[in-house]
């Protein structure tokens, strides 16, 4: 006689159920006594569990698919590629010990030695703490694995914190990460195409105090090992006001014998700098303007846009804009 297939018994079970429902509806439940209906479900509850307790003892077959992680890989050695996420087990054994190994199926770690692995042999060993269950076939059965050598790197942090401020807030100064950098260890040919590793993607709105934040490493999976998996970010964060500066144009590289003349002559900057640093900032010449005059020998238009450099030791002025765009020239001297 064939071995019962496990999902006969699910079918079983159904099917009995569905019988108990039809007749319940089908009886006159009118007619019957209340202690009639009690002896009567009493005894079909016993029916089922003596039916139950029976066919649970009986031999069935199963595939169950076990999650597969990595184990054991030599010291000098990595994975270049991702092992299969799970193997489809074939196992026999009673119903009441399938029924558990059903519902808390055990992880399969898989030690990697060679390029080739045998799975039923990993998968037999550690089954063995189930006693009365026996395998019977797994797939794949030769499981192949691609090795290579192990290096490792110091590669910086790139952010991904993108930040939006309340109005007329922003940074003073730039944020910074602690540690900035971190030691990736891998497979050769994972690791030396990586410049950079990234931290999760956080989005921050409406800031408008200094920042102090744990933030998480991108996930590395299991084919790459980071030093850390967490940086510290922190930014100085300041209410800024706007001010303006008039900044007269020079040139620069003028040959001897030249003059050059702008019109306008000098331009309007705008700019932004924190509410406690503005008194200082206005009370000096933070801005100069010039013209290179490589750029007026170049032109055929007759108009430059001059290049605005910040003369103030204050890192922490922004420029927002300056007019006008352009300048006229006018070479009011020269000599060949």
């Amino acid at each position: 006689m064939d071995t019962p297939k496990f999902e006969e018994l699910k079918e079983k079970f159904l099917a009995a159920w569905q019988n108990i429902v039809k007749k319940s509806d089908e009886d006159d439940i009118a007619g019957i006594g209340r202690e009639r209906i009690v002896v009567f479900v009493v005894a079909m509850i016993l029916a089922f569990c003596l039916w139950l307790m029976v066919n649970l003892s009986l031999v069935y077959n199963l595939n169950i698919d076990l999650p597969i992680k990595l184990g054991a890989v030599p010291t000098e050695q990595a994975l270049a590629e991702d092992l299969p996420e799970e193997a489809t087990v074939s196992v026999t054994g009673e119903g009441w010990k399938l029924i558990n190994l059903y519902n808390n199926p055990p992880s399969i770690n898989i030690d990697v030695s060679d390029t080739e692995v045998n799975l039923f042999d990993q998968v037999q060993q550690q089954m063995n703490a189930f006693s009365g269950i026996s395998i019977q076939k797994v797939q794949p059965l030769i499981l192949t694995v691609d090795l290579e050598k192990r290096i490792s790197k110091t590669v910086p942090i790139r952010s991904r914190i993108n930040i939006s401020f309340e109005k007329q807030y922003n940074f003073v100064g730039k944020p910074t990460l602690r540690p900035d950098s971190v030691t990736i260890d891998g497979a050769a040919s994972l690791i030396k195409g990586i410049s950079s590793w990234p931290t999760d993607s956080v989005q921050l709105s409406d800031v408008s105090k200094d920042l102090s934040l744990a933030i998480s490493l991108k996930s590395s999976g299991e084919l790459i090992t980071l030093s850390h998996d967490e940086v510290q970010y922190s930014a100085t964060v300041s209410q800024y006001t706007e001010g303006e500066a008039k900044v007269n144009i020079a040139t620069r590289n003028l040959p001897q014998g030249r003059l050059v003349s702008y019109s306008p002559s000098e331009i309007t900057v705008k700019y932004d700098v924190p509410i406690d640093e503005y008194t200082e900032v206005r009370d000096q010449n933070p801005f100069g303007a010039f013209v290179m005059y490589q750029q007026i020998k170049q032109d055929s238009t007759g108009f430059v846009t001059p290049q605005i450099e910040q003369m103030a030791n204050n890192n922490h002025i922004k420029i927002r804009s300056f007019q006008p765009r352009n300048v006229a020239y006018y070479m009011v001297l020269g000599e060949q």
